[in-house]
């Protein structure tokens, strides 16, 4: 198994691509820390890992937009484990899909707030609860996620864009902090792609904008056409995580470029012909 001796903190991992690549490091031999703000989720997920994976893995309810909650969870992890040499920010939200016009100031003022809140600000939390146990052992790989709009223009999905392109610039910018660093430490972006998960399924149209069934509609046909397995996107993690990783400071995908491609123009191409 690639992963025996590993220990890994994962936020935000009691669904979707969390729960996945935790799956995915305890198969690899990995002990590893799953948390999440819902405790009734962290219960369920980590019944269901230990009825596999027994002692590996542990879990707690912890929200990353919250100092005090990492603090208790990372001492809880190194309490444990003996360590965290691996931390993957995954922990995220989005609240809302549509153009950015139709939330009132109000609504704009307070899905900011919780989503940068969340994604981006847990983010920066989410390491720096990590890097002293990390600095101290002289070692630490991680993991933080880019989506939709933070590497290229994206409509309808502002905010939670803003939240992944600042993610992006904290990790590029931290990387070169690490390269000047005499401990092992190195940073990494990864990009999913479109799967089929908890997010998707909570982002919710703008009613004002568009009819929720007819959407649903078609980001089904989306999905269908489009998106990534869950499994085989979040398998690319693993070498990014493990001691030979040299990468620091890299944007690494999930998904094929061609399959979006293709996809989206297939999912055109029926959209014109249920239209006509």
């Amino acid at each position: 198994m690639k992963m025996t001796n590993e220990t890994a903190l994962i936020t935000g991992s009691t669904s979707g691509i969390g729960k996945k690549l935790a799956e995915l490091f305890l198969r690899e031999g990995c002990k590893v820390a799953i948390c999440s703000r819902n405790k009734d989720n962290v219960n369920k997920t980590l019944s269901e890992f230990q009825s596999i994976f027994g002692d590996s893995v542990i879990g707690d309810v912890c929200d990353v937009s919250d100092p005090s909650d990492l603090k208790k969870f990372v001492k809880k992890t190194i309490d444990a484990f003996g360590s965290v040499r691996i931390l993957v920010a995954n922990a995220g939200l989005s609240l809302s899909y549509g153009p950015f016009h139709f939330l009132s100031l109000e609504k704009a003022f307070s899905e900011s707030n919780i989503t940068i809140n969340t994604n981006l600000i847990g983010t920066i939390t989410s390491i720096s609860s990590v890097l002293p146990q990390m600095r101290a052992q002289k070692y630490g790989r991680i993991i933080t996620l880019s989506g939709g709009g933070a590497e290229r223009p994206l409509e309808h999905m502002t905010i939670y864009s803003a939240s992944k392109g600042g993610i992006l610039a904290f990790t590029r910018c931290l990387s070169k902090e690490l390269e000047n660093e005499k401990e092992d430490i190195k940073i990494n972006i990864f990009n999913p792609g479109i799967t089929k998960t908890n997010l998707s399924d909570a982002s919710k149209v703008i009613k004002e904008w568009r009819d929720e069934k007819e959407f649903k509609k078609e980001f089904d046909l989306i999905l269908k056409h489009i998106a990534s397995d869950i499994e085989k996107s979040c398998s690319k993690v693993i070498p990014f995580v493990l001691p030979t990783c040299k990468d620091n400071g890299k944007s690494f995908r999930g998904f094929s470029i061609i399959k979006l491609i293709n996809g989206f123009r297939k999912v055109n191409k029926i959209k014109k012909k249920l239209n006509h």
